[in-house]
């Protein structure tokens, strides 16, 4: 309820006497309108249906997470990103029909903001190995990180301790200075996907598997910029056009039909269309253990050798191939070693090595920086008839951060040739 005075002018005694006439009204406030307790026909349809897309993405991300502990996933970026998608959403769910509060929202935006610091270390951490530039981890990387979390914390910490009713949410300067900031940390996001794409021009690679991996890249990289930009726009414009005394309603004319449509699709733009792009992009792949031992999680050096910032995923970028070894019963013609020989067609890459999506096989060229190391050739003797023919197999493995990549030869009792 709103008090507003009249003023009228009555003549009394030949003096004029100002009289105060006081009416009062019921402000319109279609901010709080929802399923409970302030019913609304069309804000209710507009909060059901938020709050069925945040429980069906939540059980997702459920199903998402039993699978990738099914799997011993070796990276935790994707178990961090998922227990926090999944109790975003199950917040959210309660929040658009329940509990309408200014708390949560601000609660809701600072664990999606979490969850775009967790993309950012993941693809600026590809981005240094790629560009063997190490140093700038310890020197760019984590001093920004914590500075971004201390930023957010404060920031959705004061928007939660002085907010105020849903009449003039919208206009909190809180949301503005959390919207930029998230603005620019997508940026750093977009800089280490270039990064990240011209390095995968640069290795040797099927073409099916370097497509698929920058199309999931971008992805993520597009969804998150619209995300942030939008949002940004959209609370740069309530600063512009809101005003304490109408409130936020008035923006939009103190129509539900206009209101409610717009916030489904900045919800669904904000908060669960980055999910669901990640469960599509993100898949659960075996462990180091499950792989013969192919893969360990940590590496001697120790410089990325911890399980949260070691992923199979674009490991060609940082491990490059130094040497292939494989078995011929006839020599090279000229003597000298070679990486590839169009008259051995039985040499390939294990399958197994080759995954979909975001997966890779090996790559065959190393730093630019570095002299190329000849490739090491292992000459096994001839077949003779009679013999029972033998399957020579090297298994990949990592010495000082170094990928071999496992090469299987097959024998054949068919005139000694090998298939």
């Amino acid at each position: 309820m709103k008090s507003v005075s009249n003023y009228d002018v009555v003549r009394a005694r030949d003096e004029f006497v100002v009289q105060s006439n006081t009416t009062n009204f019921t402000v319109v406030n279609i901010m709080e309108d929802s399923c409970v307790p302030n019913f609304e026909t069309v804000a209710c349809i507009r909060s059901s249906i938020l709050a069925g897309l945040a429980a069906l993405t939540a059980v997702l991300c459920v199903i998402k997470l039993f699978r990738l502990h099914l799997a011993h996933h070796p990276s935790c970026h994707q178990y961090v990103i998922f227990y926090a998608a999944a109790l975003e959403c199950a917040i959210g769910s309660i929040h658009w029909i329940f509990l309408n509060v200014t708390q949560l929202d601000f609660l809701l935006e600072y664990i999606k903001l979490l969850q775009v610091l967790i993309m950012c270390h993941y693809y600026i951490t590809l981005a240094i190995r790629a560009l063997r530039k190490e140093n700038l981890a310890d020197r760019f990387m984590y001093p920004f990180l914590v500075i971004a979390v201390l930023y957010f914390t404060i920031m959705t910490s004061l928007g939660i301790f002085n907010a105020e009713s849903s009449h003039v949410e919208c206009i909190a300067p809180y949301w503005l200075a959390l919207s930029g900031a998230e603005l620019v940390v997508v940026q750093l996001f977009a800089v280490s996907g270039f990064y990240i794409t011209r390095r995968l021009n640069e290795i040797s690679t099927l073409d099916s598997v370097r497509w698929s991996q920058k199309r999931d890249l971008w992805c993520i990289v597009i969804v998150f910029e619209l995300s942030a930009l939008g949002m940004f726009v959209y609370d740069l414009t309530m600063q512009i056009l809101g005003d304490r005394d109408s409130g936020c309603s008035a923006i939009f004319s103190h129509r539900q039909v206009v209101y409610s449509p717009l916030l489904v699709s900045l919800m669904v733009m904000k908060l669960l269309l980055p999910i669901w792009v990640m469960l599509v992009v993100f898949q659960p792949h075996k462990t180091a253990t499950e792989k013969d031992e192919v893969f360990p999680a940590y590496s001697e050096d120790g410089t990325y050798g911890s399980v949260f910032s070691d992923d199979l995923t674009y490991r060609q970028l940082y491990q490059p191939v130094d040497s292939f070894t494989y078995c011929t019963p006839i020599p090279s013609p000229n003597g000298s070693p070679c990486m590839y020989d169009a008259a051995l067609p039985y040499v390939y890459v294990n399958p197994s090595m080759v995954r979909s999506s975001l997966q890779t096989i090996a790559e065959e060229n190393n730093d630019d920086k570095q002299e190329k190391k000849p490739a090491e050739v292992k000459v096994c003797p001839p077949v003779t008839d009679g013999t029972a023919p033998r399957t020579a197999r090297t298994q990949g493995q990592f010495k000082r951060g170094k990928f071999i990549t496992r090469i299987i030869k097959k024998s054949s009792k068919i005139d000694g040739d090998i298939l």
